[in-house]
């Protein structure tokens, strides 16, 4: 269940810059760790948030010879994990594959495969690793990811069999704030 924050109304849409507001005031009510009530209310402003190409243009950049980009807009991946308190997926445009992985100790074993079209999903390390990927080579797949509390590096696994077998990456931003 999404529980609305003191900053929206449930009935409320919210653009680019209303959904930033919102999570930026969330983030500041709570020192420390975020909490679930702050958790719920970040889930409900990214659903609320209308998703107008309008607003995110600027901030769109799709490099033909990659299948994946990243592009900062406020502060098919490897499976990776979340050195902070979540992350949260807001589907924009386009299909998403999102598949989830649990540790055997030995071996990364799928736990779940979805094929998303609308809303928001939510990932942590309490329940996982995940990858996110584009399945069709026709259709531009856009996502919006929060990351909270923001990070520049993450372990990687490229390969499932061996489930000790990360590396760090360095994440990096093709755009930052709408320029290359």
């Amino acid at each position: 269940m999404i529980i609305p924050g003191p900053s929206i109304a449930r009935t409320s849409t919210l653009t680019l810059r209303g959904l930033v507001r919102v999570i930026e005031e969330e983030i500041q009510l709570h020192d420390g760790p975020i909490t679930a009530e702050t958790k719920n209310a970040i889930h409900h402003a990214l659903a609320a948030f209308d998703g107008n190409m309008n607003d995110l243009q600027p901030f769109v950049h799709f490099d033909r010879t990659r299948n994946y980009t990243r592009n900062l807009v406020a502060t098919d991946n490897p499976i990776h994990d979340h050195p902070s308190d979540g992350c949260w997926i807001r589907h924009i445009q386009g299909i998403v594959n999102e598949v989830h992985y649990e540790s055997d100790g030995e071996a990364l074993v799928e736990s779940a495969n979805a094929l998303i079209s609308h809303g928001v999903s939510y990932m942590d390390n309490s329940l996982g690793l995940h990858k996110v990927g584009n399945p069709s080579e026709d259709v531009d797949a856009i996502t919006l990811h929060l990351y909270a509390p923001p990070f520049d590096q993450c372990r990687l696994w490229h390969d499932t069999p061996d489930a000790t077998n990360a590396t760090i990456g360095h994440c990096r931003y093709d755009s930052e704030y709408g320029n290359y």
